[in-house]
């Protein structure tokens, strides 16, 4: 006998990945401007810089995506770039 196990939705609302950006360090704020969700996202880097990132979207949950891959992007890129020789 085959037994089905109860599919239980997944989140939509962004706020899970909210919720990871806060975790990995991010400082968030969100709002709505008319009908669009924004927000910007920032996160202090260990040489004192500042990165920010920002989004705007018909939802919170695309919000809430576009600030996680835009903070994701920020950080591969200047891992990237604090990797690279120094110009001699």
């Amino acid at each position: 006998m085959l037994s089905a196990t109860m599919a239980v939705p997944a989140r939509t609302d962004g706020a899970m990945l909210l919720l990871w950006l806060r975790l990995l360090g991010w400082e968030v704020e969100t709002g709505h401007d008319g009908r669009f969700a924004v927000g910007v996202a920032s996160h202090l880097h260990e040489d004192g810089r500042i990165l920010r990132v920002g989004g705007c979207a018909p939802t919170e949950g695309e919000l809430a995506l576009q600030l996680f891959e835009h903070a994701l992007r920020a950080l591969e890129h200047t891992r990237q770039r604090d990797q690279q020789p120094a110009a001699a």
